[in-house]
């Protein structure tokens, strides 16, 4: 889910609100609302409904009101009114929030594959707009220094120069792509995210540059840090020169020999010596589930939600660990699902996909109305998220987020051989 990461990434760190999965309640809530609705003209209704039950200052909650015309202009951008998208964006009064708005919409009209030249024209916009404040005196808001707001201006233009990469991609205008991607990357791209390297390495080998392509998937399978889509050019890479992929999974194991000895040098004074809080929740069959029924294992838990993109994306890495160790249990742990089908559709979302997992429910507090015995207890600032617990009961790492399978794995592993050391 890039766009949606990276709006808050962009966004949030220049506003004062926080719409995490756990936290979100109030306006927070009626936000993420708004957010889904699709039709524009609703979302004018709701965003004055909005001003209006919470009582919001033009002034006072000027940033908040900015991401109410914001959810508007994107709205009409996926509905390609372009009149209405700027009208609604030239209502936004902080630049920094046109810009991330702008940038917001250009994505979702990439992902959702409605329209590359709209969404191009817009992504090239939002670096016109970038540029025109970035080094404006009078942009900079009161109590950022000089030295933040530059630094916090270099950081927001890898979107921005990301997102216009993408549309150029998308038009198969893979020189100018390739351009705009290494200005994204800061010519570092084995630090850049998954997503944002891949489709550089991509472009390098479309541009007549195989070789630099190949290094640079071979430097990062080295670094453990190949996803899906990388996998499959240096599968191609490898058949290309070798004649077939038979022995490339043991070329890039090879390659990786010394990131698991790395990882677990790494890991080992991060480790935590705190008690596993207890529970006892049902699974999607009705089952009582406790974490004590599985003392003398190693226990993970993975909180997820079926609609938490990134929680979903990594679901094959996980598939491939719980093969890799059944002598571990995996418990995945459905949070913050709302409505009244809960049950019923997370046992679809499961049955459908053919997971084999072992799925329980988050349930509600009995004592505490609106609150949930896992997160509540475990107290996730985000999804998906993972707990490791020794064979003791003891709460031994944590982990946040999904970037790639092969970090996902690697890390996985290595905490596995570490738990599995201790006496």
């Amino acid at each position: 889910m890039k766009s949606a990461s990276y709006f808050i990434t962009a966004f949030y760190l220049f506003t004062s609100l926080s719409l995490t999965a756990q936290e979100a309640t109030g306006i927070q809530s009626a936000i993420r609302e708004m957010s889904k609705e699709t039709d524009p003209y609703k979302s004018v209704n709701i965003k004055n409904r909005i001003i209006n039950d919470y009582k919001l200052d033009s002034l006072k909650d000027s940033e908040t009101i900015d991401l109410l015309k914001g959810n508007i202009a994107v709205a009409f951008a996926l509905k390609k009114n372009y009149i209405e998208f700027e009208k609604q964006i030239s209502l936004i009064k902080n630049k920094f929030n046109q810009t991330s708005i702008c940038s917001l919409a250009a994505d979702e009209l990439l992902d959702k594959n409605i329209d590359a030249d709209l969404a191009c024209k817009i992504a090239k916009e939002t670096l016109d707009k970038y540029f025109s404040f970035r080094d404006d005196p009078a942009a900079r808001p009161e109590g950022y220094t000089k030295e933040d707001w530059d630094r916090f201006m270099s950081f927001a233009k890898f979107p921005y120069y990301d997102t216009y990469a993408k549309s150029l991609f998308a038009l198969k205008r893979y020189d100018e792509a390739l351009k705009y991607q290494r200005m994204a990357l800061d010519d570092k791209p084995e630090e850049g995210l998954p997503g944002s390297v891949e489709r550089y390495a991509k472009l390098l080998e479309l541009t007549g540059k195989k070789e630099e392509a190949k290094q640079l998937l071979l430097k990062l399978a080295k670094q453990g840090k190949l996803n899906q889509g990388m996998t499959k050019q240096l599968q191609s890479t490898f058949i290309s020169e070798k004649g077939s992929d038979e022995k490339l999974g043991i070329f890039i194991d090879s390659l990786q020999k010394n990131v698991q000895a790395s990882l677990i040098q790494e890991l080992k004074p991060k480790m935590l010596n705190e008690t596993a809080p207890a529970f006892s929740i049902k699974d999607i069959n009705g089952k009582p589930v406790s974490l004590s029924d599985y003392k003398g294992k190693i226990v993970i838990l993975d909180l997820w939600a079926t609609w938490c993109v990134p929680c979903i994306a990594s679901f094959p890495a996980m598939q491939k660990q719980i093969e890799k160790h059944p002598e571990v249990v995996f418990l995945f742990i459905a949070v913050n699902e709302k409505g009244n089908d809960v049950l019923e559709r997370v046992k679809a979302f499961i049955n459908k996909n053919k997971y084999p997992f072992q799925v329980l429910l988050d349930e509600p507090m009995k004592d505490a109305p609106g609150k949930f015995k896992i997160t509540s207890s475990y107290k996730p600032s985000g999804i998906p998220a993972k707990y490791f617990i020794d064979k003791e009961g003891k709460l031994r790492f944590k982990s946040q987020g999904f970037s790639t399978d092969s970090e996902l794995i690697n890390e996985t592993d290595a905490i596995i051989t570490i738990l599995k050391s201790l006496k």
